[in-house]
């Protein structure tokens, strides 16, 4: 028999409430229904939990989230669309970003019993409290495709970054196993045969144009020798490497601000208002993905940690790396290149970008991946959806066992790309921004974070209507011109 919790109309399914007691330092849990105590259930003892994620370790993930090697696409998307549009569209971004990461976090508290997110209740599993299983189901779909593109993609390009380096450190360039029809062979990148323009241009990608068979190569296997451990790891076991990475991410954005402004700095690269707008909201809407870690967040941070301070806190803080490479980079580099990332770790802006170049794109990149694994586990383990064991194999295993086969070919990068703009607005902007507006209309509980400021005026029941539908329509908004400007380019 399943208890139901009714507010205003709607209802709260409360199937499968684990009922605890404890038991000396362990919890019994009894996956029972809370009004049917006499029920039999199925009884699991499990070590109590200790949420322990420190202002550091949150800062960390929050912007380690936020950043990442498309930072290095901003100095090409300034110069292509202008200071002020391409300004504009950050903040406005990371404010949209910012309020909708808030309002994930307060329906989460309104769950029954997890104003202070003592529960365990991820991305979909709060779909299900508000909205059934259906959307529960949707919602698990959804967001698995979401992180499993970002995570494929992560895995790749970090192996690129390391042949990429090492092809260039060592004589000879890097080195592959090729599976052909003919059998086994190996095979070398050698960046040294790259013309200068195809280098300027960020165009000498390792292993790229190598057709006749499918590859394993060095790059790969050196980045699953470091990062495939972590993703087995938990959240707060990750949380230190999170934290190296953010001071790498912070070093590194400072060396190239130091770089960039003893390069020269010539303000007849920038314009203000640019010349090409169709792929800015498409380059920053999908990096500003802080939603996806959020709910896994909230559960494994330490109490004294405060919600809206590490939101606004890092989402502030993410901008302004952007705009200070960014605008850094379009006034240094004449015509600056897409794909400038590929361009500096070649050296032809000296040693030093170079090393901090392949350093920044190693650890931010590399550790996305273990990050990635780990939301996507806890999402499907934290509602009981699956086992740490199934878990693992779909969060870990799949995407580390597949990913090897996207080394190469345009056409499954479009792919990747394409399944990661779809699945990201819908996690990181769109259903968390449906999902608040029903509980407003539907339910009366009050969460427990101030989305607006602890003395905001969007107060009463109607202003949140009101300030939710806005939300929802930008965002709607924001999200059709970058698809339309993918469209547009991939036409």
């Amino acid at each position: 028999m399943a208890g139901t919790t009714t507010t205003n109309g709607g209802s709260i399914t409360s199937e499968a409430v684990p009922l605890v007691a404890t038991n000396g330092g362990a919890a019994i849990v009894k996956y029972g229904t809370d009004d049917d105590i006499s029920t039999p259930a199925t009884t699991t003892t499990i070590t109590s939990h200790v949420a322990s994620i420190s202002m550091w370790g949150s800062m960390a993930i929050a912007v380690n989230s936020l950043t990442g090697p498309a930072m290095l696409d901003l100095p090409a998307t300034f110069q292509r669309s202008g200071l002020i549009p391409t300004t504009c569209t950050l903040i406005c971004v990371c404010v949209l970003s910012a309020l909708c990461s808030l309002h994930m976090a307060d329906t989460i508290s309104k769950v029954p019993g997890n104003l202070n997110f003592s529960k365990e209740v991820e991305f979909s599993e709060s779909f299900r409290v508000f909205w059934g299983h259906r959307w529960f189901v949707v919602t698990e779909i959804i967001f698995f495709c979401c992180v499993s593109c970002l995570n494929i993609s992560s895995i790749v390009d970090t192996a690129q970054v390391v042949d990429t380096f090492v092809g260039h450190l060592v004589p000879g360039g890097s080195i592959a196993l090729q599976f052909a029809n003919d059998g086994l062979h190996l095979e070398r990148w050698d960046p040294s045969l790259c013309s200068h323009q195809h280098i300027q241009r960020g165009e000498c990608i390792a292993f790229e144009t190598t057709t006749g068979g499918l590859l394993i190569t060095l790059g790969y296997l050196v980045t699953a020798a470091i990062f495939f451990p972590m993703a087995l790891m938990d959240l707060k076991e990750n949380s230190a490497f999170q934290i190296v990475g953010f001071m790498v991410l912070l070093g590194a954005t400072f060396q190239f601000a130091i770089e960039f402004t003893l390069s020269g700095l010539d303000w007849n690269n920038l314009s203000l208002w640019g010349t090409s707008w169709d792929t800015l909201f498409g380059v920053v809407l999908f990096n500003f993905s802080l939603l996806i870690a959020i709910p896994s967040w909230l559960y494994e941070r330490h109490p004294a940690v405060d919600v809206p301070t590490v939101i606004h806190g890092s989402s502030i803080l993410s901008t302004i790396l952007y705009m200070v490479v960014g605008i850094m980079g379009a006034l240094a580099i004449p015509k600056v290149s897409d794909n400038m990332l590929e361009s500096m770790m070649s050296g032809m802006y000296g040693m030093s970008m170079q090393i901090g170049a392949s350093l920044f794109a190693f650890m931010i990149v590399g550790l996305g991946s273990p990050l990635f694994s780990v939301l996507t586990r806890m999402n499907l383990t934290g509602s009981g959806l699956a086992t740490q064991r199934v878990g693992n194999m779909l969060a870990v295993y799949f995407p580390w066992g597949i990913s090897w086969l996207f080394y190469q070919g345009n056409l499954v990068t479009k792919l990747l790309s394409w399944g990661g703009v779809i699945f990201t607005s819908a996690v990181a902007f769109l259903l968390p921004l449906v999902l608040a507006l029903h509980t407003v209309l539907e339910f009366d509980q009050e969460g427990s974070i101030h989305v607006y400021g602890m003395n905001g005026w969007i107060v009463s029941r109607r202003a949140q209507i009101i300030a939710l539908i806005a939300l929802l329509s930008l965002a709607v908004i924001s999200v059709g011109i970058a698809v339309a400007g993918e469209f547009y380019i991939g036409g």
